[in-house]
């Protein structure tokens, strides 16, 4: 008993590890920007307090009532609107509406705390007042000339989410861009190494040649080698490969700056992707398919289907937990991949984790739009794990503990 509560208290665990971050990511991008800077994800479905700098009217719209001269106004329709035109001169989608009730408020945005709703305080000679709902008089006994008075209000603001920040995201072509080009680069830097290394596991498994014990052996030690070790010499490859290129071009008649060859190419990114997951593809898929019945590939030997046959037959369909399980991890780490992309990829179609990347020295003020963004590149693999989870842990145990 003591044993399944404490499993059923780990499992608990993991799951809020699991699932906080990803929940404070999304409610995060769903937030106003000041909301997200004050207060903790957390915080976001209760109401909050935070303090606003609200400028009343000036001079221009006094009135004059029984010998005193009045400006009225309500701090939020006047803000609301001149955020709604602000954002709709620069093609942005409406903003946060600020509503809730005054609990405080004073002469200025340093000090929002000297009165509470209702009271008055002296500023430039006149009496302000400012209601709960955030209607506010600023009274003089003798006419007023200046313009408007800046003012610190702190507002219990009820929860405020919406999907602007995703709006603003897409609204920039960056996002829309660098997730085609992550789709470019993922899809074929996924299938290409499982293709390759479904053939060669059951080439390990099935097929004898000369060296094969050996060769697998080269192939498992390659997953120990750091690919950090190998980006300067797959750069250098490259580079060299675009000048043959370019000479060649230049060669057969070729003029002008289109005869150039670029040594960073999507088709690098799936070349470099595809060598550095390899080794445990083949490691995986090799283990796992070692282990299908030995009677079953022998009697399709002896019924005379050909090795091709046997893999596309019945290998294949037996080996999509395995498949799938592998595929999972290359997925996620081709989409996720900053490094790689970063140094042999493309210098003008960067993919999402790059765009993200240079996203926090331009955006770093604004929490709630990284999120957003931070979101978008993450619901993609989310989706494909759990897809696939059902897949996953049977392709890994029966890849763990079978062999031949």
């Amino acid at each position: 008993m003591i044993k399944k509560i404490g499993l059923n208290i780990s499992l608990l665990l993991i799951l809020i590890f699991w699932v906080a971050p990803i929940l404070g990511l999304l409610l995060t991008s769903l937030r106003d920007s000041k909301h997200a800077n004050e207060t903790g994800f957390w915080r976001s479905l209760t109401t909050n307090e935070i303090g606003y700098s609200f400028k009343t009217r000036g001079a221009d719209d006094i009135s004059e009532q029984n010998g005193r001269y009045i400006i009225s106004g309500n701090l939020f329709n006047e803000r609301n609107a001149a955020d709604a035109e602000l954002a709709r001169k620069n093609n942005e989608p409406p903003p946060f509406l600020i509503k809730g009730a005054v609990t405080a408020f004073g002469s200025g945005a340093a000090k929002p705390r000297e009165a509470a709703p209702g009271e008055s305080i002296l500023v430039r000679g006149g009496e302000l007042s400012v209601s709960e709902n955030g209607d506010y008089q600023w009274v003089f006994a003798e006419p007023y000339s200046k313009g408007g008075k800046t003012i610190g209000v702190i507002v219990d603001h009820p929860p405020a989410l919406g999907p602007r920040n995703y709006i603003r995201a897409f609204s920039d072509s960056k996002i829309p861009d660098a997730v085609v080009n992550s789709f470019i680069v993922t899809i074929p830097a996924t299938v290409i190494p499982i293709t390759i290394a479904a053939f060669a596991a059951y080439a390990f498994s099935w097929m004898r040649f000369p060296g094969r014990d050996l060769l697998f052996v080269i192939v498992t030690a390659m997953m120990v080698v750091p690919l950090q070790l190998a980006f300067i010499p797959v750069l250098s490859m490259y580079a060299r490969l675009a000048e043959w290129a370019t000479a060649l071009n230049v060669s057969l008649g070729c003029q002008g700056e289109d005869c150039a060859v670029n040594a960073k190419t999507f088709a690098g990114l799936w070349a470099a992707h595809t060598a550095f997951g390899l080794p445990l593809a083949i490691y995986l898929l090799r283990n796992y398919i070692v282990g299908l019945p030995h009677e079953l590939i022998e009697s399709a030997r002896v019924d005379g289907a050909s090795h091709l046959k046997i893999f596309t037959k019945i290998v294949v369909p037996l080996s999509v937990p395995a498949l799938a399980s592998f595929g999972i991890f290359q997925f996620l780490w081709v989409w996720n991949d900053l490094l790689v992309a970063l140094i042999l990829g493309p210098s003008n179609d960067l993919v999402l984790p790059i765009v993200i990347q240079k996203q926090i020295g331009t955006f770093k003020s604004e929490l709630e739009r990284l999120n957003a963004s931070a979101f978008i590149s993450m619901i993609v693999p989310l989706i494909v794990f759990l897809s696939l989870q059902k897949y996953f842990v049977r392709g890994l145990l029966a890849g763990s503990v079978k062999g031949g």
